[in-house]
C-alpha cells in the first residue's frame, strides 16, 4: 500500500508543477505560491476531518519546521534556476531530494529488503535522467540561451544542492510527525509556508492581484500539491520513508509526458530511458 500512496503522491506532484508551471510563466513565481499556498491549507484544513488527529508539541514542531523548509527548498530552487541551465540544477535539486530521506531512514533504522534497495538505486538513476531537460532551441538567444545552456556557477550548484536538501527535510518532517496526527502536519507546513510567502512577496514587490484563469492555475496548482503531500503523508506511515520518498521524487515523469502531450515539448532519450528505469525501480520497490 505503501507504494502505491507514493505512486499517487507522485503522480499529483508531476500534475502540480505542470500546472504551477502553466501560472508561472504568466506571473512571478513567488506570486503564484502567495495564492497557491492559502489555497492547499485550506484544502488540508477542510480534510482534517476525515483525517483527525491530536497535535502534539512534536507534530506541532514536525509540522511547522517541513513548512520552512519546503519553502526555503523552492525559492532557493527558483534561485539557482535562474543563475544556471535547467538541465543542471534540476537533477542536482531531484537527487538530493530523494537522497536525503532515504539516508535518514537509515538512520532512523530502516532496513529495507535487498531487491528494494536496488529499486531505490535505479530510483535515483530515474530521478536525474528524467529530470534532464532538453538543450535550448536555437532561436533562443542572449542572457536567456546563456542561462538554459550556459555552465552553472559553484553558488548556482550549492544553491540547488540546499534546495534539495530543504525537500527532503520537509519529506522527513512529514514522516516524523506523530502518526496519529492525522492531516496536522500537512495543514501546519502549509500555514507556515504560506506566512513566510507573505514578506518574501513584499520585499520582491511580488504581491499582485491575479485573476482569471491565472487564478485557477494558481488555485488549482496549490490544492493538487497539499494533495501530493497527503499522500506522501500516508505512504510514509503505511511503510518505509526511504521507499516512499524514492517513489514520491519520481514526480518529474508527470510534469515532462503532460508537457509532451499538452503542450508538445519534445522529450530526450536519456528522459524516455528514465522512464523505463522508473518502471523497473517501482517494480523492485514492490515486491
Amino acid at each position: 500500500m505503501s507504494v502505491v500512496l507514493a505512486l499517487f503522491a507522485a503522480l499529483v506532484y508531476g500534475i502540480s508543477d505542470f500546472v504551477g508551471g502553466l501560472a508561472s510563466r504568466r506571473a512571478k513565481a513567488v506570486t503564484v505560491l502567495l495564492y497557491s499556498y492559502p489555497v492547499g491549507a485550506l484544502l488540508m484544513i477542510l480534510l482534517l476531518p476525515v483525517f483527525p488527529g491530536p497535535v502534539s508539541q512534536s507534530t506541532l514542531i514536525w509540522g511547522l519546521a517541513g513548512g520552512c523548509a519546503g519553502f526555503v527548498g523552492v525559492l532557493l530552487m527558483y534561485t539557482a534556476l535562474g543563475m544556471a541551465p535547467m538541465n543542471v540544477i534540476s537533477p542536482v535539486t531531484a537527487l538530493t531530494s530523494a537522497a536525503v530521506p532515504v539516508l535518514a531512514g537509515v538512520l532512523y533504522g530502516e532496513r529495507p529488503h535487498s531487491l528494494a534497495w536496488v529499486g531505490i538505486a535505479l530510483g535515483l538513476v530515474a530521478i536525474v535522467l528524467i529530470s534532464r531537460s532538453p538543450e535550448p532551441d536555437p532561436a533562443e538567444t542572449g542572457a536567456e540561451l546563456s542561462v538554459l545552456h550556459g555552465h552553472a556557477s559553484t553558488r548556482a550548484i550549492v544553491l540547488a544542492l540546499i534546495a534539495g536538501v530543504g525537500f527532503g527535510g520537509y519529506f522527513i518532517c512529514l514522516a516524523r510527525a506523530d502518526a496519529d496526527s492525522g492531516l496536522w502536519p500537512v495543514v501546519l507546513a502549509r500555514l507556515s509556508a504560506s506566512a513566510l510567502t507573505i514578506p518574501i512577496a513584499f520585499r520582491m514587490r511580488a504581491v499582485h492581484r491575479l485573476g482569471g484563469s491565472l487564478l485557477v492555475l494558481a488555485a488549482a496548482g496549490g490544492a493538487l500539491d497539499a494533495l501530493a503531500n497527503l499522500f506522501f503523508l500516508l505512504a510514509s506511515r503505511e511503510g518505509y520513508l526511504s521507499l516512499a520518498s524514492v517513489i514520491t521524487s519520481l514526480y518529474p515523469a508527470g510534469t515532462v509526458l503532460l508537457a509532451a502531450i499538452l503542450l508538445r515539448e519534445r522529450t530526450t532519450g536519456l528522459q524516455r530511458a528514465g522512464f523505463a528505469v522508473a518502471a523497473a525501480a517501482v517494480v523492485l520497490v514492490a515486491r
